[in-house]
């Protein structure tokens, strides 16, 4: 068995890398729907040049059995780095997945980080999971959790007017809600990028004190690029103050491969408007457009720590329920 870089041009190679990574992530988790192949190689094939990452795979006689993505920041939060990790269940606790770990550690010692990260997801009730023993064996340590919950789609109409009814009278007057598919329009980007850069910095993330992203309006448009190329759906609802900028937005993000899922990305509310409801009121009309134009989907995930009440209230009062955990370690670096 041996570490690789994986050459992304080799379509044999992704393809089984693919494999493997989908074995690993539907593996316990029958809800899971996978991401498609298309949509994978396109991902791995795209240079974002603020954020560049290297693909590493285990090889064991002429079959990959495991992939690794390291994602190295190059704009901000410049001392870290940030992977993750898949082994095919029929090669675990082979010393395919410590192989991995260990090249991680080694590249983010050569890029200078002094610290790595890695999350993954476990079951609810197994505090002693084989994934965290793993990661603490090789050096890892708890930072905080993410609790993972699923909203089954639709949701109740009458459940979203009484929700939008008690908000409304908060933030109507001062602010106006718009609702964007694949993207604001150029002159909303400045204020939208701002707002989302701040996003890393507000969210729990236990000791790691992130900076905020150098998010802009071409890398927002790149994104956008990537996600037409990978068939994906972005629906972004933002409210507007009295200058015309987005002072809050929430994403929901259809996969093609996923046909049944929505991914909700991130919601943030600039700290100068919050009090008003507004993360209420632009997650009700991001999800009414949702089952307005894509009534086949069924279920939305979404991810928060648990010390986040603020978005956990949101989310518990629009009907989302706890599924799994995604906790965070962090191994520091000589």
């Amino acid at each position: 068995m041996e570490t690789m870089q994986l050459d992304v041009e080799d379509d044999g190679l992704t393809r089984q890398a693919h494999q493997a990574l989908v074995a690993s992530r539907v593996f316990g988790r029958p809800w899971f729907e996978p991401p498609s192949f298309d949509e994978v190689v396109l991902d791995w094939r795209h240079e974002d040049k603020a954020e560049p990452k290297e693909i590493w795979v285990a090889e064991h006689r002429g079959q990959v059995t495991g992939v690794a993505t390291l994602y190295l920041p190059k704009e901000d939060n410049t001392w870290l780095a940030w992977f993750d990790l898949h082994v095919h269940p029929d090669h675990r606790r082979a010393g395919h997945g410590s192989a991995l770990i260990d090249r991680m550690a080694e590249r983010a010692q050569a890029a200078g980080r002094r610290s790595l990260l890695t999350e993954f997801m476990v079951p609810v009730d197994d505090p002693a999971h084989s994934y965290r023993r793993f990661v603490e064996r090789h050096g890892y340590s708890l930072n905080h959790t993410e609790v993972i919950r699923h909203l089954d789609l639709p949701v109740a109409d009458d459940r979203l007017d009484d929700l939008d009814s008690s908000s409304r009278p908060r933030w109507e007057g001062n602010y106006v809600l718009q609702t964007h598919v694949n993207g604001v329009p150029p002159e909303l980007q400045p204020s939208l990028c701002e707002v989302m850069s701040q996003l890393i910095v507000d969210a729990p993330t236990g000791d790691i004190e992130f900076e905020p992203e150098y998010f802009t309006p071409a890398r927002y448009e790149e994104q956008l690029a990537l996600e037409r190329r990978m068939g994906r759906t972005r629906l972004t609802t933002v409210a507007l103050g009295s200058s015309g900028d987005v002072v809050a937005y929430t994403d929901l993000v259809l996969p093609a491969g996923a046909p049944s899922t929505v991914f909700q990305w991130g919601t943030y509310v600039h700290r100068e408007h919050r009090g008003r409801r507004l993360g209420m009121a632009v997650k009700v009309e991001n999800l009414r457009h949702l089952q307005a134009e894509h009534p086949g989907r069924r279920r939305v995930v979404t991810g928060n720590d648990g010390t986040n009440s603020w978005m956990v209230s949101i989310n518990e009062a629009l009907g989302f329920r706890i599924v799994e955990l995604c906790p965070a370690y962090q191994r520091k670096l000589d």
